[in-house]
């Protein structure tokens, strides 16, 4: 007698009238749908008499089903809000996520290279990482991967998925938000000097914007930290400020690369008994929540990070899956969140 053939989640997928992913979710009590479709979903479950492929699940419990995120400078907190909504994706996959994490000027690509050996890695999720790289550095690798909150960059082809917040728009509605509140002679903390990211990438956008709004860009008013440095770092943007004010060259705003570096400009700046925003207004970018609760709130821009998350994981399982994507290097639109620290330029 012939025997059946094992019903699967495809099948109770079928019959539900919902995604295959959605079933997952069902049959694992992960809490990411409703009540009524989890309940929906078992009774179909029951009644197609499904059993658990055991094996399959063993399997993927092992190294197959692991997912390498690695993490380029760990101490940047924008990155460490990344993480949940990105392993939050991973997991709703069926997929588990072991984090890698690379101090700033270690070469990245090579240590995501070895995740296949040392982790069993099925991709690689590379959040942040240098951007002017050539497309050959990717041409072997052995693994399905993104780089998250990268921009393509200016080598790149489109067999590089990347999935970052447009970062040259972002800085033209800083900049513009201050061109209009008349400030002229706008100071920005930048990148250090070794970097060629997305540090470098709002740089040259912080020079574009300042033409399009027809305002001088002055080199004395750009502050970058040397090859040794730790970026993005509330240090790194306090002792940048303090070297901006040492050049004693009149400014009325500040620009900085990150929200952290902008907090610890404000202290430096508060330190040298510079009031804000009335005397020199400040801004940072990426939204991290602590930005909010600084005194005063900084204007910043806020990175859409549950699109990143999402945009990301779906290129990275259309690779493993071997589906077709309809665009493989996507840019996100980065929101202007005014808050407190900017005002008017001073005699405005």
């Amino acid at each position: 007698m012939a025997q059946l053939a094992a019903v699967t989640i495809k099948d109770i997928a079928a019959a539900a009238g919902v995604g295959i992913t959605t079933v997952s979710r069902a049959l694992n009590n992960q809490d990411e749908i409703s009540p009524a479709t989890r309940a929906r979903i078992l009774e179909i479950a029951d009644e197609l008499q499904y059993l658990p492929n055991r094996h399959a699940q063993n399997l993927r419990s092992s190294h197959i089903n692991n997912i390498a995120m690695v993490m380029k400078g760990p101490s940047n907190p924008f990155f460490l809000s990344l993480i949940d909504p990105l392993e939050k994706e991973i997991r709703s996959q069926g997929y588990q996520m072991s984090l890698l994490r690379v101090p700033h000027g270690v070469e990245e690509v090579e240590i995501g290279r070895g995740a296949q050996q040392n982790s069993g890695a099925a991709g690689v999720l590379f959040l942040g990482g240098e951007a002017h790289q050539s497309t050959t550095v990717f041409d072997t690798f052995p693994l399905p991967f993104v780089m998250c909150t990268v921009p393509p960059g200016p080598q790149w082809n489109h067999t590089v998925a990347t999935v970052s917040v447009d970062e040259s728009s972002a800085i033209a509605k800083i900049v513009s938000h201050l061109a209009k509140l008349g400030h002229k002679r706008i100071a920005f903390l930048g990148p250090d000097k070794s970097e060629h990211s997305v540090g470098l990438i709002r740089q040259e956008a912080f020079i574009s914007a300042l033409k399009q709004e027809g305002i001088s860009y002055d080199k004395q008013l750009t502050v970058q930290g040397n090859k040794k440095d730790n970026p993005y770092s509330l240090s790194y943007g306090y002792h940048m400020a303090q070297r901006l004010l040492a050049r004693k060259i009149p400014f009325t705003a500040v620009v900085a690369i990150s929200d952290v570096i902008a907090i610890g400009a404000q202290k430096a700046l508060i330190d040298a008994d510079i009031r804000i925003p009335q005397e020199v207004s400040v801004t940072g970018f990426d939204g991290i929540e602590f930005s909010r609760y600084t005194n005063p709130a900084l204007t910043t821009i806020e990175q859409p990070i549950e699109q990143l998350a999402e945009n990301t994981c779906h290129l990275l399982f259309s690779q493993i899956n071997k589906k077709k994507v309809k665009q493989s290097q996507i840019l996100l639109p980065g929101t202007l969140l005014v808050g407190d620290s900017t005002a008017p330029a001073p005699n405005c």
